[in-house]
């Protein structure tokens, strides 16, 4: 069953193509231990950007308003809130240096691998006690 959809006027398919840039995914068991999709996506993308670095980088990389936009969406206050969250948790360093200063962060795996595994030790709790 191969059946042609003619699109409307005025929408074309580089139109198409433009609107439904890349999708953005993140890892849905970060929102739980971050307390928010927003910070969960912050999250994911920072580990993502890790992964891709030199050991010589130690982790850190440097990441602009603008290119967090890009890269997932977020507004500058969705941004700044989603940041409070992930230092306030120990999920993420940040580092202001160079001239002019840029923003430099660092994911501390430590404190998320904690998170992660008190969050799925709890749901293993609650499961047990649910089958009693």
């Amino acid at each position: 069953m191969n059946q042609r959809t003619t699109l409307p006027p005025g929408v074309t398919a580089q139109l198409l193509l433009d609107v439904f840039d890349l999708p953005i995914s993140f890892h849905r068991c970060l929102v739980p231990i971050t307390g928010s999709v927003t910070a969960a996506l912050m999250l994911s993308e920072a580990i993502w950007i890790s992964e891709q670095l030199h050991p010589e980088a130690k982790g850190w990389f440097c990441r602009s308003q603008e290119e967090w936009t890009e890269e997932t969406g977020l507004s500058h206050s969705e941004q700044e809130t989603a940041r409070r969250a992930l230092r306030d948790a120990g999920f993420i360093e940040e580092l202001h240096a160079g001239s002019p200063a840029k923003l430099w962060f660092r994911v501390c795996p430590v404190p998320v691998s904690r998170a992660m595994r008190a969050r799925a030790e709890a749901a293993c709790r609650a499961r047990a006690q649910a089958q009693t």
